[in-house]
């Protein structure tokens, strides 16, 4: 399911559940047409020191039917831990982590193979004119 991130939002607290409430009305990334709550679903986000749980709204859209997950910019997609904790750890902070070892070395394969996989511009080889 595709992901919506959330730059402008606010976070409200509902008896110890968390509500990501966006500032900016969305368009569908597939094919910019509106979106609609379709519901939403509970997700848990471990922190430094505590664990939240957020309650992300699922968008549908009404015009090519696609499904959108809407995370604010601390959750990173497919992840438990915060982007906060995870960026920590990568730069060698593991004091804060509650990662294991395991889970911090995979975090930093990810990172590596996407660096690899990410051409800077400079590197980019020569188009070919026609």
């Amino acid at each position: 399911m595709p992901v919506i991130i959330l730059k402008h939002y606010r976070i409200v607290n509902r008896n110890g559940i968390f509500y990501v409430i966006s500032k900016k009305p969305h368009r569908c990334p597939c094919c910019q047409g509106p979106l609609k709550v379709r519901d939403s679903r509970p997700r848990q986000l471990i922190l430094s020191d505590e664990t939240m749980t957020f309650q992300l709204r699922r968008l549908k859209c009404q015009n090519c039917g696609a499904l959108h997950l809407e995370i604010p910019d601390l959750i990173l997609p497919h992840k438990h831990y915060s982007r906060e904790v995870i960026e920590n750890a990568l730069h060698g902070n593991l004091l804060s982590c509650p990662a294991e070892n395991s889970t911090i070395y995979r975090w930093s394969k990810e990172l590596k193979d996407l660096e690899a996989e990410t051409w800077d511009e400079q590197e980019m080889p020569p188009q070919k004119e026609e």
